[in-house]
Formats: structure tokens, C-alpha cells, sequence
């Protein structure tokens, strides 16, 4: 069972570095980093319980945000260019099978637990942070031009890429959240310790109840 620990003094702290500010919903986004197969399922690479987890709390908070007039953008992290990637093998496609998160691979695809909806934006990255400028990505643009503010990050693996992103869209003003209970790593010490450094200096730490109220 995913267990989420944040002493007080970072929570305090967290507060006086960054205030509360109140949700424009129609100003705020969801990144939805990497929940892929290869970080999820039994018998893959990262795969864990405590990612297994988180899942339906993910799907919730994406939810409140969609009903709320935000938006969804499902991450997922490639290995190779998308060119590469369509060269690869093409008359062996079970040979691409095996392959860790390149497109047509087994752990490259988004978990069908996560549901989509159709509006949901979907950007592979090549880099952590989806924000970064050699992520191959033009997502900056993307949430500058719909008029984004408040991001709110959910995904795999917390120290992470989850951990990049929030400090790359800190450093360019975005309000940013962190997602407790709808990020995770393969332990969670390993979780723990990333939302107590997001906590204090680079993000906000919700649980999904606290971001569905306040985004009404």
C-alpha cells in the first residue's frame, strides 16, 4: 500500500517559500508524466505495486480537472526520435517487443488503466522534463498559448522525471503541484524523499481530495 510521509517542518516551510494560491481552473493544466507499462506492470523493468497504486487516484484528479475546463496531457518517454523509431525493424515487429519504451514496444504504450479523454493531449518526450528544450517537444508553447498557470504533475517515477518537471516549470513560473497520492517511485522512501525537497522549495504537495476541492 502506498504510504506518503511529509514531516511538518516541510510542509511550513513549503508555505512560507511558496503561498497557497487560489485555482483558475480554465488556467490549469495536468502533466501526466510517463504512466507507461514499462514503470507499471508486473514483469516489466520499473514496474511496481505502489504505481499500480495510484492509478484510479490519477484517473480522479485528471477527471476534476477535464469537468473543471483544464486540461490533460498525457507524457510518455521515448528512447529514440520518432524517425528512429519508425525504421525499427519493420518486417520484426516482435523483435521491437522487448525493447524498453521505444515506440511499438511492449512498456512503451500508456497503461489501459488511464483513461483518456478526447480532448487529452498526448506529447512524447525525450528528455525528463517534457519542458526541457532537447525533449523534442514543443509543450512550452503549447501551455503558454492556452493561457496555463497552475500545472499540476501526476505520474512515474516521483525522484524522477516527475522531480524534473516540477523544477523546470518552476523556473519558468508556473504555479506548481505535485500530485501525492497520483505520483510514485519503486519505493516509497524513494517517493518521500522527493515530495519533501519539491515540498520546501519548487511545489506545492495536495492529495487528490484537497485538489478536487479546490478546483470546485
Amino acid at each position: 500500500m502506498h504510504q506518503i510521509s511529509l514531516p511538518q517542518f516541510a510542509i511550513e516551510r513549503g508555505r512560507f517559500m511558496h503561498p497557497p494560491q487560489a485555482f483558475a481552473p480554465l488556467k490549469t493544466a495536468v502533466l501526466a508524466i510517463d504512466f507507461q507499462c514499462f514503470f507499471i506492470d508486473e514483469g516489466q523493468p520499473m514496474g511496481n505495486p505502489h504505481a499500480r497504486d495510484i492509478l484510479p487516484t490519477a484517473n480522479r484528479i485528471h477527471a476534476a480537472v477535464r469537468n473543471a475546463g483544464g486540461r490533460v496531457v498525457l507524457i510518455q518517454h521515448s528512447r529514440v526520435p520518432p524517425t528512429a523509431a519508425a525504421t525499427s525493424s519493420p518486417q520484426a515487429p516482435t523483435a521491437v517487443s522487448s525493447l524498453e519504451l521505444i515506440p511499438g514496444s511492449s512498456s512503451y504504450g500508456i497503461h489501459p488503466s488511464i483513461v483518456r479523454g478526447a480532448e487529452d493531449l498526448t506529447v512524447v518526450k525525450r528528455q525528463s522534463s517534457p519542458l526541457h528544450t532537447k525533449a523534442g517537444t514543443k509543450l512550452l508553447e503549447i501551455l503558454h498559448a492556452r493561457g496555463i498557470e497552475t500545472l499540476i504533475i501526476t505520474g512515474l517515477v516521483t525522484h524522477g522525471c516527475c522531480d524534473c518537471t516540477a523544477r523546470e516549470a518552476f523556473q519558468h513560473g508556473f504555479n506548481v503541484v505535485i500530485a501525492s497520492d497520483a505520483t510514485a517511485a519503486v519505493t516509497d522512501d524513494e517517493h518521500n524523499a522527493a515530495l519533501l525537497n519539491l515540498e520546501i522549495y519548487y511545489a506545492r504537495v495536495m492529495r487528490a481530495d484537497e485538489l478536487e476541492a479546490a478546483l470546485g
